[in-house]
């Protein structure tokens, strides 16, 4: 098929659809998500077969739907519901929560032996410091869920992220090393939202890696189903992600920290595939973890 030569990594799934289109004798539908000059689509494809009076398979009905729109809109429209319920009915009773352990600290401090007291000063911190660790969890949650506003300029992203390496090149013993295609490397995007995925991906490197690892950041120009893309590949040489924890490393609270609210990762999805395009693992690597970003280039020819 040409369609596979012009899209090579949509092979398996467009070589599954001749399957069908040769084999199937019912009505059947597939989805297919790809790069292309629009950035990251999402496509439902159905079909059902043909049949002559004889009933010989003489060829096949197929629709293509681009629902890259449709999905997004019920992701951001489920997730704003679930941020709505979490602050209602996690949120509203935190204040009280925190309101009657500080009451209580204040009341009783005075009046009880040393000893209790000090038990009291500590059960009371505790449930203030969790109190406000839950507050925070859902604020976090909110603005994962709510939808986005950014306002979208010409970024040179070799710049940008050597602004925000700038700032982490003073942290002791930690080696960074990276290595940029000449020319502009220009995307259309919200420099904030840019800005943050390189921070979350860097301080998840820092804590992974120990005082004198490596982190190594790449930045090229590529070209796929003839639209040019900027890729971003950062690397450490810490212990890397568990095979069986790869699949679902971007979904919202999973984490591989001990006290890591696992939305760092999936702000950081979010984010790359509200600017059009794509992340994933790099799963050919041997030691540490790898992410690769890949957003669409402006057409802009300078800033």
């Amino acid at each position: 098929m040409e369609l596979i030569e012009s899209y090579s990594e949509l092979a398996e799934t467009l070589k599954s659809i001749q399957r069908l289109l040769e084999q199937a004798d019912d009505i059947w539908q597939q989805r297919i998500a790809f790069l292309g000059p629009n950035g990251r689509q999402e496509l439902l494809c159905r079909g059902t077969p043909l049949f002559s009076q004889e009933g010989q398979r003489v060829g096949a009905v197929v629709v293509f739907d681009d629902v890259t729109d449709l999905i997004q809109a019920q992701k951001n429209a489920a997730w704003g519901e679930v941020a709505r319920r979490l602050a209602h009915e996690i949120k509203n009773p935190l204040t009280p929560i925190q309101l009657s352990a500080e009451r209580l600290q204040h009341k009783l401090s005075d009046k009880l032996e040393p000893a209790d007291a000090g038990i009291l000063q500590r059960s009371t911190r505790t449930i203030i410091q969790q109190v406000e660790a839950m507050k925070e969890m859902v604020d976090d949650f909110s603005e994962y869920a709510k939808p986005s506003k950014k306002q979208t300029v010409d970024i040179d992203l070799s710049s940008l992220v050597q602004e925000v390496l700038a700032l982490y090149a003073l942290k002791s013993g930690v080696k960074f090393k990276a290595d940029y295609e000449a020319g502009l490397l220009i995307i259309n995007g919200d420099p904030v939202s840019i800005r943050q995925v390189l921070h979350n991906l860097i301080k998840n490197a820092l804590e992974a890696i120990d005082a004198h690892g490596l982190i190594e950041i790449t930045l090229h120009k590529v070209q796929k189903n003839n639209t040019d893309f900027i890729e971003i590949a950062l690397y450490d040489n810490g212990p890397g992600i568990k095979d069986e924890q790869i699949e679902k490393i971007f979904e919202p609270y999973v984490t591989t920290k001990a006290k890591g609210t696992g939305l760092g990762l999936a702000i950081v999805k979010k984010i790359i595939e509200e600017h059009g395009g794509a992340i994933w693992i790099d799963t050919n690597r041997k030691v540490g973890a790898g992410f690769i970003i890949q957003l669409p280039a402006s057409n802009s020819k300078q800033l």
